[in-house]
């Protein structure tokens, strides 16, 4: 789970271990002020401050976490803010946990978020931890590994040997600089490019656009054009929060069920899930496991027949609540501490409702919506920040333009890390597109001139072809 996700559950589950004077209510809401209507209203930084704090003075909790988690592993390290470290700290600094903290300071992009720039000495020091060094890329094809490696030195980092993958051929790996009149050039080509793609085995899934901000300003005529050719593109940041939540991963597999052929892996899934919010284990009889298959059998079976003949949006509606029943929001809650706030439940719920209602409402087709619904069939268009830990085969850069990179000046490492995370998302491809002129919130004539170290830096390799269209 996340850093907030984390410091959530111990709110949630421990709250009334909190003094009366800065105990929240029960069913407060995540945002920023903080009070209305008699219902608290957090950030998810009091959220995080409130945990440390019931750590701190309740040393019973304490304890019991302790005894509970036996190996900590903290991903994306480098983008800790002090917050959660002291959280961290809190809870486990003299535990006998075994603590694994991965991370890549090249790709720090959450200064602006408070990332706390010492963290790595911090965590030597506080957890007398022994340093090692990756040295095997397992993603990139070998010239997109030699590209990423040039950017070393202007990020202040000492040149290391990273090597690809020998699962790559040694030539494999493309990376272009593209160069527009305008966005509507940039968008046919882009297209066509994408085609080619999908035509030579790539899955739309497999093929990601980033931006640096600002999703539908840069993407609005990329998605119009691929939606002519019968290609669909998402923002995917409306999606990406939603589908990590564990209730909405049940309902849509349990629509997925329904709607198409047998898939043993989504009935596992949900005969699991069962079993594990009604606690049954190895110790629990034959009978009980029986009874769950036989549940989730029934379930599938009448949805199945309601499914097909829903064509309105209130019995839709009516048939996940259904599904929400059987499965109990006590049951839900006590499995789930953050659902234990019905209304942070009830917005997911509401979020799933109407997300694939819409896609269903588009395809007129259930097995295609809850596939569109998981991004099965769409290429995912989001920020950099949210492409953090994820890879594609190609990565499509928008905009590598000044006006994107608008503070480079005031913060020329983190952007640097920004487009060093950008650079890194790349399996096989990586295309970065600039356009002369394109509609922005700070003007209509683009320039490069500001972030020119970045074109230097990447046509100093000798491994990215130029083109002008």
């Amino acid at each position: 789970m996340t850093f907030d996700a984390f410091a959530k559950s111990l709110l949630d589950r421990f709250m009334n271990g909190l003094p009366t004077n800065i105990k929240p209510n029960k069913n407060y809401d995540i945002g920023q002020n903080s009070e209305n209507n008699g219902v608290s209203i957090l950030s998810f930084l009091a959220i995080s401050k409130l945990a440390t704090e019931l750590i701190r003075t309740n040393p019973m909790i304490k304890k019991s976490l302790q005894l509970t988690y036996s190996h900590i592993f903290l991903d994306e390290f480098q983008d800790t803010t002090t917050i959660q470290y002291e959280l961290i700290k809190a809870c486990f600094l003299d535990s006998k946990a075994i603590f694994t903290a991965v991370g890549d300071s090249k790709q720090r992009i959450m200064l602006w978020a408070g990332a706390r720039k010492t963290v790595f000495d911090d965590y030597s020091s506080d957890f007398k931890a022994t340093k090692e060094i990756l040295l095997m890329n397992h993603r990139s094809t070998p010239r997109l590994v030699e590209i990423q490696k040039a950017m070393y030195a202007n990020l202040n980092e000492n040149a290391t040997d990273i090597q690809s993958s020998p699962k790559w051929d040694s030539q494999m790996g493309e990376a272009y600089l593209r160069f527009f009149y305008d966005e509507y050039a940039e968008a046919d080509v882009l297209c066509n490019e994408i085609i080619d793609l999908i035509k030579n085995g790539v899955k739309t899934n497999d093929i990601c656009i980033l931006v640096k901000q600002t999703v539908d300003a840069y993407s609005e005529n990329v998605i119009k054009r691929l939606e002519t050719s019968g290609i669909k593109a998402r923002n995917e940041t409306v999606y990406q929060d939603l589908l990590k939540e564990e209730i909405v991963k049940v309902l849509a597999l349990i629509f997925m069920l329904t709607a198409s052929k047998p898939n043993p892996h989504a009935w596992r899934y949900i005969n699991n899930f069962l079993c594990e919010i009604e606690s049954l284990d190895e110790n629990s009889k034959a009978e009980e496991f029986i009874r769950i298959e036989n549940e989730v059998n029934e379930v599938i079976r009448t949805f199945s027949k309601n499914i097909h003949g829903i064509t309105d949006e209130e019995i839709f509606n009516q048939n996940v609540d259904i599904i929400l029943e059987k499965l109990s929001y006590d049951r839900l809650a006590a499995m789930f501490p953050e659902y234990k706030n019905k209304a942070y439940y009830l917005k997911i719920i509401m979020n799933f409702k109407k997300l694939l209602w819409m896609e269903y409402l588009v395809s007129n087709d259930w097995k295609v919506a809850v596939e569109n619904f998981m991004g099965e069939n769409s290429i995912p268009i989001m920020t950099i920040h949210k492409s953090k830990g994820l890879e594609y085969h190609s990565v499509f850069f928008i905009g590598f333009e000044d006006s994107a990179f608008w503070n480079f000046t005031k913060q020329p490492d983190e952007d640097k890390c920004a487009f060093f995370v950008a650079l890194s998302r790349a399996k096989a491809r990586v295309d970065f597109t600039f356009c002369s002129s394109r509609k922005t919130r700070f003007t209509d004539v683009q320039s490069n001139e500001r972030i020119n170290e970045l074109y230097e830096m990447l046509t100093k390799t000798g491994l990215v072809k130029e083109i002008y269209h």
